[in-house]
């Protein structure tokens, strides 16, 4: 019985090794950060896949810089890491290994060397990345009169048959007091009145499909396009 038991206590003494807390888990590596500087006039800082980092969350990280400059050669380097939070870290300029143990927060950090600043500088950012910039409006001409003509043009002057769907601002003039100027399609019925003559700007959003502008008391003044994604 002693001969079975004892591989068993030794079985359950190395599962609790390796599941006790603090140990080496999967996914620990995710805040572990690497950064060189040199050989040669580079520098870099990259996270634990090998890429190189422009952008973190905030949060406690290690850095683990390797000064690879060769002081023989007359060149010399270091690595200074700086940003917001207090952060002001740099290694001597001495080859070998520096490591810290870095809170970062909210903004951009620049890691340099002082030696060379102008040709080995770098940033990145830390936080929530601001959403993207909304698409430009675009700009459209529409006119209607005088006499019975209606166009819709773009701001190249040529006339619209085919568009990309989004957002677009349509100024239209219209010079006519017997027709109006009418938009008609999906998501979109913009017009003007028929008899007084106005200018006025409509900011739409264009899906793709068939639209046509119109005089409503002239149907046969009458023109289309497609929009399409």
């Amino acid at each position: 019985m002693r001969q079975l038991r004892l591989p068993l206590i030794l079985l359950l003494v190395l599962v609790a090794t390796v599941l006790a807390p603090g140990s080496a888990r999967p996914g620990t590596t995710s805040n572990v950060l690497s950064g060189s500087v040199g050989p040669g006039f580079t520098i870099t800082l990259k996270d634990a896949n090998g890429s190189t980092i422009t952008h973190l969350d905030p949060g406690q990280y290690t850095v683990t810089v390797q000064n690879l400059s060769d002081p023989t050669s007359g060149v010399v380097h270091n690595f200074h890491l700086k940003g917001p939070g207090g952060v002001n870290l740099a290694t001597t300029s001495d080859p070998g290994a520096t490591t810290w143990d870095v809170t970062f927060v909210d903004g951009t950090y620049t890691y340099l060397c002082d030696f060379h600043p102008l040709q080995m500088k770098k940033t990145f950012t830390v936080g929530t990345a601001p959403p993207p910039p909304p698409p430009p409006v675009k700009k459209l001409t529409g006119k209607v009169g005088p006499g019975s003509t209606i166009t819709l043009k773009k701001t190249s002057g040529s006339l619209v048959r085919t568009l990309k769907a989004g957002r677009y601002a349509i100024t239209v003039r219209d010079a006519s007091t017997k027709d109006n100027f009418h938009l008609l399609g999906p998501g979109v019925s913009k017009k003007t009145g028929v008899r007084p003559r106005t200018s006025v700007t409509w900011r739409v959003t264009l899906r793709a499909g068939k639209y046509a502008y119109f005089s409503d008391a002239h149907r046969k003044l009458r023109r289309t396009f497609k929009v399409v994604k």
